[in-house]
């Protein structure tokens, strides 16, 4: 019998959301409206909590007008949103109901769960991805069906069942109730009243591209296909069919909201001063913006860009080629450098904490070039250099907002951080439906 990932003595379980009812303060002459709270992933898509929220129910109601027309721009410059969309608890729940749920989320990767029985939590939501018998991959709700228990804590390999360190529930790979052990009674297994097939595991939608694992809380969103198509679109001379995975850098919680760490992966215009060095290849007049719809970000373009420091022929000590930072919102961001690798950057928001978000990013070669051991190690050493550059700036963003000052949202650059603006909009769009 395993208890995935749990250590059962000494081990204290994170605390859980809990049913509230307060009332929001009306921002900008706004009113209080009464909205159901989703339960990260609520049952068939429909809203089943019983408790009641109560909170602003329009975008307008949080932003206040005058800070909606900053961060659209319609007087001039843009801002970023005010500091309520990235330290309020009542925003994260209203963003939730509003957007992430509705679409789909990037939460996983299929090369990490090869084997049935393989499984391991969704960074930052009561979830599970779990690949089962006929090697599917699957996504459940993290919780005993008997009495609220978390099932998977870490990652997991070749289970035959799902048990619960509590009671020792059993779940197959499909997540069915295969037994509730003296749940009548001492070796009694049943009881009159209970049907088994009624307390199975909760799933969540969930869907794969490529090696990618998507899920979409409120089961509504459209076919992961056209989600992903304009992104595609713009990788079309990248054949994802020969993706090659040799790296992942897990850097875990980052003390930031997730907005900041998207914010920060998509503009150049932190790059000569945050990655002077690292990435001093990439000067910052060469970057344009793109947005496009639900895709936004920038690219480079280096004439004659070939790995002017190629890995194995000497040091790689800075990113000094062509490369494509896109991301399809909300989290899906990929990037390309040339002339044949391949990242993606999984920001996955925390449903809990709206000040943390949790970050990963995977590499892969899509030319069908392997890697030495060596060159896999510059790579590495290059890219946690560039991340450790990048946390402590978004930490620092996310301290800052702590201070009324930044509550106006300050000032985008319209040469290097439209791309922001055009993330905004979408977001908005999305808000206000």
């Amino acid at each position: 019998m395993i208890f995935c990932g749990h250590e059962i003595e000494g081990r204290i379980p994170p605390a859980l959301p809990r049913p509230v009812t307060r009332r929001r303060r009306p921002r900008a002459g706004g009113s209080a409206a009464v909205i159901r709270r989703p339960v990260e992933g609520t049952i068939s898509g429909s809203s089943n909590w019983d408790g009641v929220v109560e909170m602003n129910e329009s975008i307008d109601d949080f932003y206040g007008a005058e800070a909606l027309a900053r961060v659209r721009g319609d007087n001039g410059l843009a801002s970023r949103p005010p500091t309520v969309a990235y330290r309020d608890t009542d925003y994260l729940t209203f963003e939730y109901d509003r957007w992430l749920s509705r679409t789909w989320l990037f939460v996983g990767r299929a090369h990490e769960l090869p084997n049935p029985g393989d499984a391991k939590p969704v960074p930052g939501h009561a979830y599970f991805l779990i690949r089962n018998g006929d090697g599917a991959i699957n996504c459940f709700h993290n919780v005993c069906r008997h009495r609220g228990h978390e099932l998977i804590a870490g990652p997991c390999h070749n289970k035959d069942t799902v048990v619960c360190p509590y009671h020792a529930w059993t779940y197959d790979l499909d997540g069915r109730l295969i037994v509730a052990p003296h749940f009548g009674g001492h070796r009694k297994h049943t009881a009159d009243g209970f049907d088994p097939a009624e307390y199975g595991l909760v799933p969540v939608r969930c869907a794969q591209w490529h090696d990618w694992l998507f899920i979409n809380i409120d089961g509504a969103a459209g076919p992961l296909a056209d989600f992903v198509a304009p992104l595609a679109a713009k990788f079309a001379d990248v054949d994802f069919g020969r993706l090659d995975h040799y790296l992942t850098i897990d850097v875990g919680r980052i003390p930031a909201n997730w907005k900041v760490c998207v914010e920060n992966t998509m503009e150049p215009y932190h790059v000569p001063v945050v990655h002077k060095e690292s990435a001093a290849g990439q000067p910052l007049a060469l970057h344009y913006m793109v947005a496009d719809g639900p895709v936004m970000g920038c690219a480079i373009d280096i004439e004659g860009s070939d790995y002017t420091n190629a890995p194995g022929d000497n040091a790689l000590d800075n990113l000094d080629m062509s490369a494509r930072y896109l991301l399809r919102a909300p989290n899906f961001f990929l990037t390309s450098y040339a002339p044949d690798k391949m990242i993606d950057t999984m920001i996955v928001p925390d449903a809990r904490d709206p000040a943390v978000c949790w970050l990963q990013n995977a590499w892969y070669t899509t030319s069908g070039a392997t890697l030495s051991e060596a060159e896999v190690e510059q790579w590495r050493v290059l890219e946690e250099r560039v991340a450790a550059e990048d946390i402590g700036v978004m930490a620092a963003v996310q301290q800052g907002m702590a201070s009324p000052v930044a509550d106006d949202g300050g000032v985008l650059s319209p040469a290097y951080e439209s791309c922001l603006t055009a993330f905004y909009a979408n977001m908005l769009e999305a808000l206000e439906r």
